[in-house]
């Protein structure tokens, strides 16, 4: 992977010199990206929910969508789905279901003690950094503090995470269903968040569960999720791991602080653009 993304960084460069092509179709082959959809475009999202792109955006299916992060040192991340504007700038967001059951939204936040477990947790994540060759992971604290929005059944924050002299903010929104819960992941640079949390917020107004899916259509007998609104910020199903302390298995929990730099981004990128603009005209 690192020769892979060492290739697209070198296509990037090409294209900023201008480079036709031979080279532009070098980038085509060495993208991780090979159909992404442009809008206006219905994006499924695991059959439990739409998420309706619109003109000047794109969304890239699952395979798509993990071949990308892998290219940027993000491992492991599956079964997820990729929004953002076709520039690629300033922010894309990365989106995953995960059946978790109905998480009852009554529970009081306290940021700091949540924000102690995932420090700890991206702490433990280093070990598995440190084995791939990468550049140790930090979170620095709150950039926005957990909020849980009641009638948008909206639980959002964004953590400050710093990795060799950088720091990235993370902006996750959590969209809670009947049925378990959509997260959504925005990656952007720290002076650019309050726009790219904006717009994401007016383009999540066009994310919706399909019927039989709403939080308000919960029943009597439905599978209810063994942990509530802190589980979700601090790893969801590794809620067990934040209660005994047993942190040293959830290398997941790389999702609260992803080594995505907008220089590192727009390289592996490069690729993606080329056959953007090749969609464009055909």
């Amino acid at each position: 992977m690192k020769i892979q993304y060492k290739t697209i960084l070198v296509a990037a460069c090409l294209s900023a010199s201008a480079a036709v092509g031979a080279q532009q179709a070098a980038a085509d082959k060495d993208s991780p990206v090979k159909n992404p959809h442009l809008g206006p475009y219905t994006q499924n999202i695991a059959n439990v929910a739409n998420w309706e792109v619109p003109p000047k955006y794109l969304s890239l299916d699952q395979d798509d969508t993990t071949r990308l992060m892998e290219a940027m040192q993000n491992p492991n991340v599956t079964d997820s789905w990729l929004f953002g504007p076709q520039s690629l700038e300033p922010w894309f967001a990365v989106v995953s279901y995960d059946s978790t059951g109905h998480v009852m939204d009554g529970e009081k936040l306290d940021a700091d003690a949540i924000l102690k477990q995932l420090q700890e947790g991206t702490e433990a994540s280093n070990e598995e950094r440190r084995k791939r060759g990468w550049q140790e992971l930090h979170l620095v604290g709150w950039q926005t503090p957990p909020h849980y929005e009641t009638d948008t059944k909206r639980l959002s924050w964004a953590t400050i995470s710093e990795s060799g002299g950088q720091r990235v903010v993370n902006y996750t929104t959590k969209v809670l269903s009947r049925t378990g819960v959509a997260s959504v992941t925005l990656v952007t640079e720290p002076a650019r968040l309050d726009g790219a949390v904006a717009d994401l917020k007016t383009q999540l107004n066009q994310f919706q569960f399909k019927p039989g899916e709403k939080y308000s259509e919960f029943k009597e007998g439905d599978k209810v999720a063994e942990y509530g609104l802190t589980g979700l910020i601090v790893g969801g199903a590794a809620a067990a791991a934040v209660k005994s302390g047993a942190w040293k298995w959830f290398v997941g929990i790389l999702a609260a602080g992803w080594k995505v730099i907008a220089g590192l981004a727009l390289a592996a990128f490069a690729g993606l653009k080329s056959l953007l603009s090749r969609k464009k005209t055909q």
